[in-house]
């Protein structure tokens, strides 16, 4: 097989059930309505369709889902193992409860994140650390925060390359106000000292 298809096995069939337990019953993928409703893209490349979400179910270590995205760290352009293996990331989302919600909101950033890779959004970089974004889930979060994992790896390794894990946590009005004046990394330390994790909570209160 090629290096693609070895990292992507990899990933899939052995680091992802190691780290999360599992990957449920199987892939959500992009699809074509998703850049065109969302982004007015009507020219899609046929490989965008293979990204996606898997949802893993809490296990006898961890009371909450996980969510993973999956094709962000594909190697499509490469034949030999580089420093970062495609973008040289995943994402990250967890619930303390199942939710369609999460899957759509890592649909969307993996598809923003595609747009951004190919110039889309001119010289705007790749999501990383510390990006806040707007997306409304009600009822009180109006952003998303990029932040660093706590109670899960920072990253892990593919034949292909090493890739970072980019947890996505949801933040008030105020919050993030607060990010904007002290930074991302300032606000996630509170956060999570006041939720004990980075887990969604659209109806949670801020924490400033």
């Amino acid at each position: 097989m090629s290096l693609l298809e070895d990292s992507w096995e990899q990933r899939e069939e052995r680091v992802y059930p190691e780290l999360f337990g599992g990957t449920g019953e199987g892939i959500y993928p992009l699809d074509a309505s998703l850049f065109k409703n969302q982004f007015g893209i009507d020219d899609i490349d046929p490989r965008w369709l293979h990204f996606g979400v898997f949802k893993c179910a809490p296990t006898s270590d961890r009371k909450t889902w996980v969510y993973v995205t999956s094709g962000m760290s594909n190697t499509w352009e490469s034949d030999a193992p580089q420093e970062y293996s495609g973008f040289g990331t995943e994402f990250i989302l967890e619930t303390e409860v199942k939710s369609d919600c999460a899957i759509n909101t890592l649909r969307s950033l993996v598809a923003l994140n595609i747009l951004v890779s190919v110039g889309h959004y001119g010289e705007k970089p790749l999501i990383d650390y510390g990006d806040r974004i707007p997306m409304k889930i009600e009822p009180n979060i109006s952003s998303l925060m990029v932040v660093k994992p706590i109670q899960h790896p920072e990253y892990f390794d593919l034949e292909s390359g090493r890739v970072d894990i980019l947890q996505i946590a949801g933040i008030t009005a105020q919050e993030l106000e607060y990010a904007k004046a002290n930074g991302s990394e300032a606000l996630a330390l509170k956060l999570f000292e006041s939720e004990g994790s980075f887990a969604l909570k659209p109806e949670r209160f801020g924490v400033i």
